[in-house]
């Protein structure tokens, strides 16, 4: 089990950053949210003082190995209120993720908040994940670094109708935010990793085949400021010619809609 804040942390050494993947966070590979955390750590590390994430793309090149890392970060814009910043993942020279980061100190303007959070029970209402599964189910080390407590548990096999919502509570172990740009980097996990299962549970027990991430956008619409529990809310609608589209929203047990977005994964057959 990895601790979060530990696991994305980056360092600056004479001016280079790097930082070391984690096999604590395996899925097909450093799992791609994970990763994109690193970015945005590696970017929070370069922005202007005083500034929060606004925005986060990225594009998922190849899949990186569980070894150190260096993150390269270009401001590519510095305005009063707001600077865009380009952040580069390579290692052995080769990059493997490349993303763009808007960031901002701008704390005035509109306040709207139109978008209810899902129905759903709070997390001390409900069953963790293990409740639902067999003694001798196999446990993948990724799960451990989260308490997950689902709204509504879909055993494997039994299909949910395209498009259902994936709902569930999740709980990084041992989090501790030091900055604003670990606090945030949590979502990016929680949008990132549920869009396949979102669309692999509404598929055919029998299908055979895995989608990994091509991308990964993420809109940040207020910082989470350490609240411990988060709802993941996921859905996967549209899938067409080899591409499957997700999209994903998390919010905080007070009720704020603490960020929104989706990515596109393609359609992989079984190797070998």
């Amino acid at each position: 089990m990895g601790r979060f804040h530990e696991d994305t942390a980056v360092v600056d050494i004479d001016g280079i950053l790097t930082a070391n993947l984690s096999q604590d966070w395996e899925i097909w590979g450093p799992n791609g949210g994970y990763v994109a955390a690193i970015a945005l750590r590696a970017a929070g590390m370069r922005a202007p003082q005083g500034h929060r994430p606004a925005s986060f793309s990225c594009q998922y090149l190849s899949v990186g190995r569980f070894a150190p890392a260096q993150a390269d970060v270009r401001v590519v814009k510095a305005g009063r209120s707001a600077a865009c910043l380009a952040v580069e993942l390579s290692q052995d020279g080769k990059p493997f993720l490349t993303a763009q980061v808007w960031t901002t100190n701008r704390e005035d303007g509109p306040s709207m908040a139109a978008t209810p959070r899902p129905a759903a029970p709070l997390p001390a209402d409900l069953h963790p994940m293990e409740h639902y599964l067999p003694a001798d189910a196999p446990k993948h080390r990724f799960w451990a670094n989260f308490e997950t407590r689902p709204v509504k548990w879909t055993p494997w096999g039994e299909q949910t109708r395209p498009g259902e919502p994936l709902l569930q509570w999740q709980r990084f172990r041992d989090f501790e935010a030091p900055d604003v740009f670990a606090d945030c980097a949590r979502t990016l996990v929680l949008i990132d990793t549920p869009l396949w299962p979102a669309h692999r549970r509404a598929q055919p027990a029998e299908a055979n085949y895995i989608a990994p991430s091509l991308d990964l956008a993420v809109w940040f619409h207020q910082a989470p400021g350490g609240v411990d529990w988060l709802l993941s809310d996921a859905r996967s609608e549209e899938s067409h010619g080899g591409l499957i589209h997700g999209i994903g929203r998390v919010w905080g047990e007070d009720g704020r809609l603490l960020a929104s977005g989706g990515g596109h994964m393609i359609h992989t057959p079984p190797r070998g």
